[in-house]
């Protein structure tokens, strides 16, 4: 078996997109709306039907791009929305009352839940959250007027190991672990 060296350093040919290759229950149908997006991570609609989806902008094995909301107008036709610094990854997409809500995966600095308008201006809503490790902030969602996100842990099993430094995490902030 080989191992890991992170989904950010795989490298393959150019993905053909076949929606006959996915199987779903009869009388359902999927169909490609979108290609080449770069780490898409969620999606949304707004009020009035338009589609929205989130490009993180990060991968693990260290791979960076900008995080952004993009408008998906047409076929692999898009336009940016909104776009994120270095500190992704942005997941999770949520379009509430006028405004999108996003988590900020917070690798170098930190997660946040960011709230961002049409124009594209953000507001950080909560911020220093502890997601500098494997699992980030994430979601979010929001019920009943009341914004709910995840909020991961920095390994899978509390200990540090060498995956961790495989990711690239560990070097960046070789203090930080879970906090009980």
């Amino acid at each position: 078996m080989r191992s890991s060296q992170g989904g950010g350093e795989v490298e393959s040919a150019v993905r053909r997109v076949n929606p006959s290759d996915i199987a779903v229950p009869t009388g359902y149908r999927v169909e490609a709306v979108a290609t080449g997006l770069t780490f898409p991570t969620g999606i949304s609609f707004s009020e009035n039907g338009e589609i929205y989806v989130v490009e993180s902008g990060y991968s693990y094995g260290e791979t960076w791009a900008e995080p952004r909301i993009l408008r998906l107008e047409a076929p692999n036709k898009t336009e940016v929305v909104a776009k994120g610094g270095k500190n992704g990854p942005w997941n999770g997409l949520v379009f509430f009352d006028g405004s999108f809500f996003v988590a900020e995966g917070g690798v170098l600095n930190g997660g946040k839940i960011l709230k961002i308008d049409k124009s594209g201006n953000i507001t950080s809503l909560t911020e220093n959250l502890p997601s500098k490790g494997d699992h980030h902030t994430n979601g979010p969602i929001i019920i009943n007027g009341h914004i709910y996100f995840g909020q991961g842990t920095a390994t899978n099993s509390g200990v540090v190991g060498e995956d961790n430094a495989n990711f690239g995490w560990l070097q960046r902030d070789p203090d930080f672990h879970d906090i009980p």
